[in-house]
Protein backbone atom coordinates (compact mmCIF):
# COMPACT_ATOMS: atom_id res chain seq x y z
CA UNK A 1 0.00 0.00 0.00
CA UNK A 2 1.26 3.51 -0.79
CA UNK A 3 2.02 6.33 1.48
CA UNK A 4 -1.75 7.23 3.14
CA UNK A 5 -3.22 11.21 2.60
CA UNK A 6 -3.28 12.51 6.02
CA UNK A 7 -7.28 12.93 5.80
CA UNK A 8 -8.06 8.98 4.41
CA UNK A 9 -5.33 8.30 7.75
CA UNK A 10 -7.38 9.89 10.14
CA UNK A 11 -10.86 8.71 8.78
CA UNK A 12 -9.18 4.89 8.11
CA UNK A 13 -7.93 5.53 12.09
CA UNK A 14 -11.44 6.77 13.67
CA UNK A 15 -13.58 3.72 11.88
CA UNK A 16 -10.63 1.30 13.56
CA UNK A 17 -10.74 2.71 16.89
CA UNK A 18 -13.93 1.90 19.10
CA UNK A 19 -16.38 4.64 19.88
CA UNK A 20 -15.29 5.85 23.37
CA UNK A 21 -11.71 6.35 21.72
CA UNK A 22 -13.20 8.75 19.33
CA UNK A 23 -14.27 11.21 21.93
CA UNK A 24 -10.43 13.10 22.61
CA UNK A 25 -10.56 15.53 26.05
CA UNK A 26 -9.01 18.64 25.42
CA UNK A 27 -5.56 19.95 26.90
CA UNK A 28 -5.91 20.00 30.48
CA UNK A 29 -4.98 23.22 32.17
CA UNK A 30 -2.98 22.76 35.26
CA UNK A 31 -3.46 26.31 37.57
CA UNK A 32 0.47 26.40 39.06
CA UNK A 33 0.54 29.02 42.13
CA UNK A 34 2.13 31.59 42.01
CA UNK A 35 5.46 32.01 44.30
CA UNK A 36 3.28 35.22 45.82
CA UNK A 37 0.58 32.89 46.31
CA UNK A 38 3.11 30.44 48.04
CA UNK A 39 4.55 33.34 50.28
CA UNK A 40 1.32 33.85 51.65
CA UNK A 41 0.58 30.31 53.00
CA UNK A 42 3.53 30.44 55.28
CA UNK A 43 3.99 32.64 58.65
CA UNK A 44 6.62 35.00 58.36
CA UNK A 45 8.81 33.46 60.60
CA UNK A 46 8.72 29.97 59.16
CA UNK A 47 11.11 31.77 56.27
CA UNK A 48 13.17 33.88 58.90
CA UNK A 49 16.51 31.80 58.68
CA UNK A 50 19.99 32.80 59.72
CA UNK A 51 22.11 34.13 56.68
CA UNK A 52 25.20 31.80 57.68
CA UNK A 53 26.39 30.00 60.81
CA UNK A 54 26.97 31.78 64.19
CA UNK A 55 30.34 31.33 65.02
CA UNK A 56 31.90 30.31 68.47
CA UNK A 57 33.67 33.68 69.55
CA UNK A 58 29.90 35.44 68.60
CA UNK A 59 27.91 32.59 70.55
CA UNK A 60 30.45 33.25 73.54
CA UNK A 61 30.28 36.68 73.37
CA UNK A 62 26.52 36.91 73.74
CA UNK A 63 26.60 34.89 76.56
CA UNK A 64 29.08 36.35 78.07
CA UNK A 65 26.78 37.87 80.86
CA UNK A 66 24.96 34.82 81.51
CA UNK A 67 27.17 33.42 83.98
CA UNK A 68 26.55 32.25 87.19
CA UNK A 69 25.98 35.52 90.08
CA UNK A 70 28.24 35.73 93.50
CA UNK A 71 25.65 35.21 96.68
CA UNK A 72 26.19 38.07 98.72
CA UNK A 73 23.42 36.77 101.41
CA UNK A 74 25.74 34.38 102.99
CA UNK A 75 25.92 33.95 106.53
CA UNK A 76 26.36 31.49 109.41
CA UNK A 77 24.05 29.84 111.71
CA UNK A 78 23.57 30.49 115.19
CA UNK A 79 22.89 26.78 115.92
CA UNK A 80 25.55 25.10 114.37
CA UNK A 81 27.92 27.70 112.67
CA UNK A 82 27.78 26.49 109.25
CA UNK A 83 27.21 28.86 106.39
CA UNK A 84 23.47 28.76 105.02
CA UNK A 85 21.82 30.78 103.13
CA UNK A 86 20.24 34.23 104.69
CA UNK A 87 16.36 33.37 105.48
CA UNK A 88 16.51 29.86 104.58
CA UNK A 89 16.76 26.43 107.35
CA UNK A 90 20.31 25.32 107.99
CA UNK A 91 21.07 21.22 106.14
CA UNK A 92 22.42 20.60 108.96
CA UNK A 93 20.42 21.15 111.77
CA UNK A 94 17.18 20.40 109.75
CA UNK A 95 18.81 16.46 108.83
CA UNK A 96 19.19 16.21 112.48
CA UNK A 97 15.95 17.36 113.04
CA UNK A 98 14.28 15.12 110.81
CA UNK A 99 16.24 12.54 112.10
CA UNK A 100 15.11 13.06 115.19
CA UNK A 101 11.71 12.63 114.48
CA UNK A 102 11.54 9.81 112.76
CA UNK A 103 13.40 8.14 115.63
CA UNK A 104 10.66 8.85 117.50
CA UNK A 105 8.40 7.93 115.13
CA UNK A 106 9.82 4.42 115.16
CA UNK A 107 10.18 4.73 119.16
CA UNK A 108 13.71 4.82 119.23
CA UNK A 109 13.66 8.06 121.18
CA UNK A 110 16.91 9.14 122.98
CA UNK A 111 15.96 12.65 123.94
CA UNK A 112 13.22 14.61 122.68
CA UNK A 113 13.74 17.27 119.82
CA UNK A 114 13.07 20.23 122.42
CA UNK A 115 16.66 19.73 123.82
CA UNK A 116 17.98 19.49 120.68
CA UNK A 117 16.83 23.18 119.81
Amino acid sequence: MAVLVPAFRNSLLRSLLPQPFLFVPPALTWSLPSLQSLLELFPPFVLAVPKSKTSHSRKAMRSANKGLKDKHNITSCPGCGSPKLAHHLCSNCYGSITKKWKAEKRGEANGSIHEMI
